[in-house]
């Protein structure tokens, strides 16, 4: 369990560094939010399941991962440069705030086990 998290936060903190890029390059970060997105699908959101205490952290994670994806398309339909770092910044902000919830689940797993 603690392992796919430290997969899913090694996959967030990689999406941070493309989006943290001078020039971001849509494509890759696409690419690895979805990879991110998987992960969190096959192996995270099983955990709902089988920690009840978990459910509420997951599903603002579920959440906030729907959200980030609309932050990539619109990053990746970003013309001007004012717009694309303005949707860098949201999408900063929503990896944040998933490193948040992954500590949050990280505690709510060890509380449980």
């Amino acid at each position: 369990m603690i392992n796919a998290l430290s997969n899913l936060r090694s996959q967030l903190q990689s999406l941070e560094t493309l989006a943290r890029s001078a020039n971001p390059d849509g494509g890759q970060i696409q690419a690895q939010f979805l990879l991110a997105q998987q992960h969190f699908q096959h192996q995270i959101l099983p955990l709902g399941d089988a920690i009840v205490s978990a459910q509420p952290i997951i599903t603002e994670m579920n959440r906030t991962l729907r959200l980030l994806a609309m932050d990539v398309a619109f990053l990746q339909a970003a013309r001007q440069s004012t717009t694309t770092q303005q949707r860098q910044r949201q999408l900063i902000e929503k990896l944040a705030q998933l490193a948040g919830f992954c500590n949050a689940l990280e505690q709510a797993i060890a509380e449980a086990t």
